[in-house]
């Protein structure tokens, strides 16, 4: 008994390490980059400190208009105000001893490391319902190569994606429960509806399990009775506690396919709602009649869809131009096809795409041997939505690869207990630890398939110290520019900018790439309809490449040529490097 009582406390002790480790990692790597105080890379993160600090200034906090985007009047958001909170709340914290700008360096700083800690509960979970201590380990190794300094973790990484990810972890982990307990069920529902509330990424994953626990419910039966009407239960209540919290009631009865509207609120009540009165009534009748009621509170669900929101059935993105689809939406590079990212980055394919596809034949296997059929199932289901998001768009990858993490530990533990065996490869458990490892699968095909280096923080190198002087020489005015540079330039600057990567800004997308397209003698009369006081020309820019293959006449491609136009005159003395911006006054023509 005190031998078995050491095992478990040396492997508990082994696998908290491992979850420390994991922790320091993205706080080291934070050092590393020395980004501390200010915002991540990814444009997002700059915009979203914008949104604080306007709400720090006395914005509403129903108030999600970024003024300072797009042209008359500014851009709706589509955020959501929970990802504020945590940072608005470290702000009042450490704002006791510290002057407020200060307190938001560090909240930003401090946050997002943070909130690693809610993946890794998440993951313990799951462990906690399906494995043992074993399996603890496991994990966290695997967890060790996917989550090892993550992006989506180091310091100034306050978009909403960590808690999309975190989120993501506990309601999977709660709902990994054999016995749909209702303390579990009931955590699953309330994460679930967050997810919905924070953004609208995670709404295929929350359809997935959504249906997953009300079919679950429908073939067991009285067995889940609690659980499901606490799971139900939940949810409801929680999207409803947050549509009141997040949506202003002035917007109660609009419909918005891409944040918390009245649609998503209605989906989860009536879903949530439905699927526990279901259980409440017909737990101890057959399967048949099970399965009727939850088809009935389908019906309702998509009645709703038909009758209020019939257009989110499509793509939100359909609202956007055939030019606005091309030329902007196709140089994002989250935005894109896994398939169709530029420079044939097959390593990156493989690091984004390898332990998925490694998870997911692990439960198809499991599935098959009938295994563990309800955590092989669930697992099969969430995999192949991630492997076809990301399919659709690269940004899905950070989701497919936690979703892999439980199914490759559990490969790993399998094997490592087969070779203890007699006979068994003692070694075999060092196969699925290396397939769950994304660089292991980008290794061989970079060595055999070099792909060029990333432009990385090319709007950072744009906006120089030269450039900078120039921008903060003349008043606040509206600038025309590039996509990435424009949320580098609200969050430094009290400029007011054209053009960045929000698709809601339709008409400042719009008009930019009009003006970029033009012959420069039409674009003046453009820039007057919109306000336009500044022109910031990034020598770096993607949108120069592609306007000078498909208009080679037009006002950007001249003006990457070195032709500027008379109407264009310089703030100050231009720089002589080749990546520094050139700043510029539009002179109104009569």
């Amino acid at each position: 008994m005190a031998s078995a009582n050491s095992n478990f406390g040396t492997a508990r002790l082994w696998a908290w390490g491992l979850a420390g480790v994991i922790f320091l990692s993205v706080i080291a790597m934070s050092l590393f980059r020395g980004q501390l105080g200010q915002p991540g890379p990814d444009g997002d993160d700059a915009v979203r400190l914008v949104q604080i600090r306007d709400l720090l200034a006395g914005q509403g906090w129903f108030d999600l208009q970024q003024y300072r985007l797009g042209p008359h009047g500014g851009t709706l958001m589509h955020w959501s105000r929970l990802p504020d909170v945590p940072i608005i709340a470290l702000t009042g914290v450490f704002d006791v001893f510290l002057p407020q700008d200060a307190a938001l360096a560090w909240a930003i700083t401090v946050w997002p490391p943070l909130s690693i800690l809610i993946v890794l509960v998440g993951l313990a979970l799951a462990v906690r319902n399906i494995g043992n201590d074993k399996l603890l380990i496991f994990t966290f190794i695997v967890a060790l190569f996917i989550l090892f300094g993550h992006f989506r973790f180091q310091a100034g990484a306050i978009d909403h994606h960590n808690l999309q990810l975190g989120f993501l972890a506990v309601a999977v982990g709660a709902s990994l429960d054999r016995l749909a307990g209702h303390r579990n069920m009931a955590l699953s529902g309330i994460m679930l509806a967050l997810s919905v509330a924070v953004g609208a990424e995670l709404y295929p994953f929350v359809g997935v399990l959504c249906a997953f626990h009300a079919v679950d419910w429908a073939w067991r039966g009285t067995e889940i009775r609690a659980g499901t009407i606490a799971f139900g239960a939940a949810l409801a209540v929680s999207i409803a506690v947050c549509f009141v919290g997040m949506v202003p009631p002035a917007a109660w009865g609009r419909v918005y396919c891409d944040t918390l509207s009245l649609i998503s609120l209605l989906a989860l009540t009536i879903g949530g709602t439905g699927l526990a009165l279901c259980a409440v009534f017909l737990s101890g009748y057959g399967r048949v009649i099970r399965f009727a009621g939850l088809a009935a509170v389908g019906i309702a669900c998509g009645l709703a869809f038909l009758i209020q929101g019939p257009q989110c059935l499509g793509n939100p993105l359909d609202v956007l131009t055939v030019d606005m689809r091309e030329l902007w939406l196709g140089s994002i590079t989250e935005a894109r096809p896994m398939f169709s990212q530029r420079g044939g980055r097959w390593p990156f394919v493989a690091y984004a795409m390898g332990p998925s596809l490694a998870a997911l034949g692990v439960s198809v296997f499991g599935l098959f041997r009938r295994r563990d059929v309800r955590t092989d199932l669930m697992f099969v289901l969430l995999l192949s939505l991630g492997l076809v998001l990301m399919l659709y768009q690269v940004r899905f990858y950070v989701f497919g690869s936690l979703l892999a993490i439980i199914p490759c530990a559990t490969w790993a533990r399998d094997a490592y207990d087969a070779g203890r065996k007699e006979g068994g490869q003692r070694a075999a458990y060092l196969l699925p630890l290396a397939l769950s490892s994304p660089t292991l699968w980008a290794l061989p095909v970079m060595l055999i398939l070099p792909s060029p280096a990333l432009n990385i923080g090319g709007e950072r190198s744009c906006l120089s110290d030269t450039t900078r002087a120039a921008l903060d020489a003349v008043p606040p005015g509206m600038i025309l520019s590039d996509s990435n540079v424009g949320s580098v330039l609200l969050e430094t600057t009290p400029h007011s900018v054209m053009y960045a990567n929000y698709h809601r800004n339709i008409a400042g997308i719009a008009a930019s790439l009009e003006a970029f397209g033009l012959p420069s003698d039409q674009v003046p009369a453009l820039l007057a309809e919109n306000q336009v006081d500044y022109v910031l020309f990034c020598p770096n820019a993607g949108e120069n490449e592609t306007f000078q293959q498909i208009r080679p006449d037009g006002f950007l491609a001249r003006l990457a040529a070195g032709e500027v136009p008379d109407w264009l005159q310089p703030v100050e003395p231009l720089p002589e490097d080749g990546s520094s911006g050139r700043f510029y006054r539009v002179i109104p023509q009569n």
